[in-house]
């Protein structure tokens, strides 16, 4: 709880928490293009999706905080899919092979997309993982988390419901993190 209330202070002062700092693209600003082969949607476009807010969540199934993380988000794609948001998950580095026995076991209600070379994880800027930027439906870049977010939480669902609004939106707020002892991230590959 301490470090959802850390987290909300350092929205209303612009600050961010260690691990969820500024993002490694410019806030304010259009993302790079994102177009991956999925494991089980065809090929999927950042841009296909323009209108809708977009959470680009970065992760790979061998990294813990990743896997520990991605049922939170599946809950919250679930709860806000009539709202339109729309999840794009990015398995960073892996064959689709061994990503699709991790979703096997822990099926998620939206798109994995496969970036086996690692090109979006280096035009996105991403320094380790997991990491997410949230888009509004303009899908410019609002929000940014390097770690894992705590996606159940009110204040989660509170930055989230102010996309709506793009002019009212945060611009850099910090997303509550997973666990308050903020578990650390995984050194992308």
């Amino acid at each position: 709880m301490l470090v959802t209330v850390a987290s909300l202070a350092s929205l209303a002062l612009g600050g961010a928490l260690p691990g969820h700092a500024t993002a490694p693209l410019p806030l304010g600003a259009a993302p790079p293009p994102l177009a991956l082969a999925s494991l089980d949607h065809g090929r999927q476009d950042l841009a296909a999706l323009h209108g809708r807010p977009v959470i680009v969540h970065f992760f790979a199934t061998w990294c813990a905080p990743c896997r520990e993380e991605m049922a939170g988000l599946a809950r919250l794609a679930t709860r806000r899919a009539a709202g339109g948001l729309a999840v794009l998950a990015v398995d960073v580095g892996e064959v689709k092979v061994r990503v699709g026995r991790f979703f096997e076991a822990q099926p998620v209600p939206f798109p994995v997309l496969l970036d086996e070379d690692r090109a979006a994880l280096k035009a996105w800027k991403v320094a380790g993982l997991p990491a997410s930027f949230v888009l509004d439906a303009g899908h410019t870049l609002r929000l940014h988390a390097d770690g894992p977010v705590e996606w159940d939480d009110p204040a989660t669902e509170r930055l989230l419901d102010s996309l709506a609004d793009p002019a009212a939106a945060p611009l850099g707020a910090g997303l509550p993190p997973l666990n308050d002892d903020q578990t650390p991230r995984e050194s992308s590959p």
